[in-house]
């Protein structure tokens, strides 16, 4: 009776070794398949942050803007005066 207790054990754990390998490859294939992605991630970022740059660029135009209107406002009512109605 010793003797299958003992085959049993010994064959639970092969298969419990066989099943640990096998989620263990799993896992580094998993773990290899990261990097290309991170890379491309990595990428994509890059050119996001490119495209934020235009931001300091769309805050002066902004500005510029403001100050041309304000001017345009001031010189609203002459401009009326000034240029004759067809």
């Amino acid at each position: 009776m010793a003797d299958v207790a003992l085959w049993l054990t010994v064959i639970v754990l092969v298969l419990s070794a066989v099943l640990l390998v096998s989620c263990l490859k799993r896992v580094l294939v998993a773990a290899t398949s990261i990097p290309p992605k991170i890379d491309a991630i990595a990428g994509v970022a890059a050119a996001a942050s490119k495209d934020l740059d235009a931001v300091a660029v769309l805050l002066t135009t902004q500005g510029y803007i403001k100050s041309i209107r304000a001017s345009v406002l001031d010189y609203g009512g002459s401009l009326d005066a000034a240029l004759p109605d067809y």
